[in-house]
């Protein structure tokens, strides 16, 4: 038969909630031992806090050793714990799963995976080798071998940290280390990713590699040391030892701007400043600032021109205006 033991303590889970009420304790085995500080919970262990259920084979809680307050809650044998309000569901798996009632924080260690489902689908679901959230500061954090899933949205990196507003909702994600983000065609490499909601706009540093393909098909590939795109003005930004590859253009300067029609939100012009160069079929022309169109398909340079051109002969010529 199993037992019900109920303590006062507060627990604390990556659902952005706090809670600070009677927790029940079901399992079929409970031991408290206050001489050392430790209770053991054994077999069909399962543990509520308000809407917040924990499910594992076993369980140990760690006292303090002054108060005898609760101050470490473990589940061992791959636990799980969830969460339900209406229509939405968050689910976090783990070989073990850790709550701090000190540090307020929690942690899921091994095969780690969260996942928030909106009517019973899957909508973000990230799974890292650990992954540990605090309720203070609202900052997730998760690493080695993180991969998040988000509609059509697949990103990994070895780490990463987001910051959460009361809601739960991303206000701040970065991704560190080998990052790779795949949207349906779009491929974006680097050193490190950062996202900031406010702003709908994100930067990439480090070996930055963007292979971007727009809605109408146009494909542009643009690598740097770092790069910034805003979403909502589709501008991107682009530093550093810039190449620019668009149809049998490849372009290259210190700096570049990638900007889209005002109307159709369309790749319009890429602007290069610095000196900068641009070949074509084995001619290519350098100057101080050039200017490449989309639609028609063109470009423009200004200032101290040098123009190289390749003929049929294959013999060069070079123009000095």
């Amino acid at each position: 038969m199993k037992k019900i033991i109920a303590l006062i303590f507060v627990i604390f889970l990556s659902f952005g909630i706090v809670l600070s009420e009677t927790v029940t304790i079901e399992a079929k085995r409970q031991v408290i031992k206050t001489e050392i500080n430790k209770g053991f919970f054994d077999g069909d262990v399962k543990v509520q806090v308000g809407d917040v259920k924990v499910q594992s084979p076993r369980a140990e809680l760690d006292l303090d050793s002054s108060t005898k307050k609760p101050s470490l809650a473990t589940f061992f044998d791959n636990p799980y714990a969830y969460q339900e309000k209406g229509n939405k569901k968050h689910e976090i798996k783990a070989d073990i799963l850790k709550v701090s009632l000190i540090k307020k924080n929690i942690s899921a260690e091994g095969k780690s995976q969260s996942i928030m489902l909106e009517n019973r689908e899957p909508v973000l679901t990230i799974t890292a080798d650990s992954q540990e959230y605090d309720t203070t500061t609202k900052v997730m954090k998760a690493h080695k071998g993180v991969v998040i899933k988000h509609k059509d949205l697949e990103t990994y990196s070895d780490e990463a940290v987001s910051t959460v507003d009361k809601n739960g909702d991303i206000k701040r994600l970065e991704l560190i280390g080998h990052v790779n983000i795949k949207n349906k065609e779009n491929i974006i490499k680097g050193d490190k990713f950062t996202y900031e909601t406010t702003r709908s706009e994100f930067q990439i540093t480090g070996n930055a590699d963007s292979d971007l393909t727009f809605e109408d098909g146009t494909k542009i590939r643009i690598t740097s040391k770092y790069q910034q795109l805003n979403q909502k003005t589709k501008t991107v930004i682009a530093g550093g030892n810039v190449k620019v590859v668009y149809q049998d253009y490849v372009a290259t300067g210190p700096k570049a701007q990638l900007l889209a029609d005002a109307k159709t939100n369309k790749p319009s012009v890429v602007i290069f400043t610095g000196r900068s160069k641009i070949s074509q079929k084995g001619s290519s022309v350098e100057a101080d600032k050039i200017k490449i169109t989309i639609n028609p398909k063109a470009f423009y340079a200004d200032g101290n021109v040098k123009t190289s051109l390749t003929g049929d002969s294959g013999k060069e010529m070079e123009l000095m205006p």
